[in-house]
């Protein structure tokens, strides 16, 4: 159902335009000096631009798990995915808590077994059938309190990037593609290219079983100590 380049080579094609957009207008500040959450609508565009379908911010299945009825887990209780690719766009996700929930509200009434037994949104997608992507950012040189430096978590944020997004994705039955994103940002992709191979050295020693990771770099314009912005995605 999913090819993974073929996300991969989407959310490279929406970053590298953007970055083709700030070097045409001469900007001050580039990719390297977004905020993460700033990158998410920018990959969410090259997805989208590929003809999927892409939810941001989509609660897990069940990872808070189901509860009971009456004491179903809140919205903002449950752990999120930062972006979600459906086979088609407009597309919404089925979301086993909010069925659980509306059977609950139905329970000891006239329409109980309807509620049960009521087909899916005709263009609902199951999480089974989605794409489940995790983005973490990390720069070479980052900036710290409006000043760019070395980033002195460097190391440590590349390990923690992947291990703690497999994590999720791996934790959840109802997922079943996935990934994580890394989108790095380094002074060349030979920097990017021998770190990331570290980075996956250790999370493989923690444990986990991972599929080759696919990697791709393109340049960006040396504002702070970054040329190159590297993408990494990984799949349990």
């Amino acid at each position: 159902m999913w090819d993974p380049r073929a996300i991969h080579h989407a959310l490279v094609e929406g970053l590298s335009l953007h970055e083709a957009e700030l070097a045409r207008e001469q900007a001050v500040r580039g990719l390297d000096a977004m905020d993460e959450l700033d990158v998410h609508p920018l990959l969410a565009h090259g997805l989208a631009a590929a003809h999927w379908g892409v939810l941001r911010e989509v609660p897990y299945p069940v990872t808070a798990g189901l509860g009971s009825a009456g004491n179903r887990p809140k919205h903002r209780e449950r752990d999120r995915c930062d972006l979600v690719l459906t086979p088609e766009i407009g597309m919404t996700l089925a979301d086993p808590i909010a069925t659980l929930r509306e059977r609950d509200a139905w329970q000891g009434s006239l329409f109980e077994q309807h509620a049960q037994t009521a087909a899916p949104a005709r263009f609902s997608c199951p999480p089974t059938d989605a794409f489940w992507l995790e983005v973490k950012v990390v720069g070479q040189f980052a900036f710290v309190h409006g000043v760019p430096v070395p980033n002195s978590a460097y190391g440590s944020q590349l390990t923690a990037a992947f291990a703690g997004d497999l994590s999720k994705l791996a934790a959840d039955a109802e997922v079943r593609h996935g990934a994580a994103l890394l989108v790095l940002f380094t002074q060349d992709r030979e920097v990017a290219q021998h770190d990331v191979t570290v980075a996956m050295h250790r999370v493989l020693d923690k444990g986990f079983s991972l599929r080759n990771p696919i990697i791709e770099s393109f340049a960006i314009v040396d504002r702070i100590g970054n040329a190159s912005c590297t993408l990494a995605m990984v799949q349990p």
